[in-house]
């Protein structure tokens, strides 16, 4: 499965200073890179724990097109504001090749970490590849503490099925718990399910599903 790439950070690029997708592949339209400008997080939205250095986000962009992105720290600010830059790489495929593909979004993120796709760059270039992508991260179910019950799983199935935006608090590893419950999800309500594994909640970014520290 080939997929296009973007990054939406704090960089000065091309005249634009501050948050913007400063970096893409040929395959990415202005209305794409405008959804994941709408979508991503900037300075301070990404939330940080011992168990949980990283936000990993799944949402639609335009024409049936799909983001999963994973959100880092990265370097000091350098607009002077104080904290970190915040970093997102997403790789960006069609619905539709998810649905024939049988693959469910997470493990898509797992193959693109492997491969290096989705590393921190300080300096990327402007114009990134298409990614081929494989299913060489398929999801094993493990019964430990950071799967929810089935009981909870059905709850939150009726949930999302009404129409509900859920924040759930957790403690340990959510990017765990996001995978189980997609998993776990019918495949089209899996296909209508945006997400976010450490992003704090904003109208700005509608996530169907929020997941923030349970002590939050």
């Amino acid at each position: 499965m080939r997929v296009d790439q973007a990054i939406y950070t704090s960089l000065p690029r091309a005249g634009k200073d501050g948050y913007h997708v400063v970096s893409r592949s040929r395959g990415v339209s202005e209305a794409d890179a405008r959804a994941l400008s709408a979508w991503s997080p900037s300075h301070d939205a990404l939330i940080v724990d011992e168990a949980n250095r990283i936000s990993v986000n799944v949402h639609p962009l335009t024409d049936g097109r799909l983001a999963i992105s994973r959100t880092c720290e990265g370097r000091p600010e350098y607009s002077g504001r104080g904290g970190r830059q915040v970093y997102t790489h997403a790789i960006i495929l069609a619905i539709d090749d998810l649905r024939r593909s049988g693959t469910q979004p997470i493990a898509l993120y797992r193959d693109a970490l492997a491969q290096g796709v989705l590393r921190y760059r300080p300096s990327p270039p402007p114009i990134l590849e298409e990614v081929e992508l494989g299913r060489c991260h398929r999801f094993l179910r493990r019964p430990d503490a950071g799967a929810p019950d089935p009981n909870a799983l059905n709850d939150l199935h009726d949930r999302l099925r009404s129409g509900d935006r859920l924040e759930l608090r957790l403690s340990g590893d959510r990017v765990h718990f996001a995978e189980c419950l997609l998993e776990s999800l019918p495949r089209e309500l899996l296909l209508q399910t945006s997400l976010s594994t450490s992003l704090r909640p904003s109208s700005a970014r509608p996530f169907r599903v929020c997941l923030v520290p349970r002590d939050r």
